[in-house]
């Protein structure tokens, strides 16, 4: 089966067009095993699921804050080498993020804790973004809840210490 390269540059455009021998915007509809096809925000392929433009806010918090910062997550998951690969983008943070993680399982409107530090891919600045990869290991992060949504971004800065925006990993 073709590898797809996962870095942490790539992005939905890039994993489509790594993909592009076996399929194009013309026969995203086929039966090919290897079409992928992207449907609106969704990504789906028999081996790679993946959706952009997930939310995070305060009000996703628990409990909410009163935070106006934003941020939008883009995530791709490949069935055949476990690879979580995503990218995080913030805005509008009251200062400067001290940490950031998946955490989970949970299901929306519930905490959890840690499974996969993210603070060292910060930026320190109100606005800003990261990319990186983790391995769907089967002990941390589990791909069962991975699919099922029970996984979850946030990103914490001193004034929200639990954190300030957070954003459910669904697909």
């Amino acid at each position: 089966m073709k590898k797809i390269l996962l870095s942490t540059a790539i992005t939905f455009l890039v994993l489509s067009a790594c993909n592009n021998e076996s399929s194009t915007a013309d026969n995203a509809g086929t039966s090919d095993s290897n079409t992928m096809e992207n449907t609106g925000s969704d990504m789906v392929s028999n081996n790679v699921v993946g959706k952009t433009g997930i939310t995070l806010s305060a009000s996703q918090e628990v409990p909410t804050n009163n935070s106006s910062a934003n941020g939008t997550a883009d995530v791709s998951y490949n069935k055949d080498n476990h690879m979580l690969t995503y990218t995080v983008k913030w805005s509008g943070l009251t200062g400067e993020p001290s940490m950031a993680h998946i955490h989970g399982t949970a299901a929306k409107g519930v905490n959890a804790g840690v499974k996969h530090d993210l603070s060292k891919l910060l930026s320190k600045s109100t606005s800003g973004s990261f990319s990186d990869s983790v391995m769907v290991d089967g002990s941390s992060l589990k791909e069962d809840s991975l699919l099922a949504g029970f996984y979850y971004f946030n990103v914490h800065t001193p004034k929200h210490p639990g954190g300030e925006i957070r954003g459910q990993i669904e697909f």
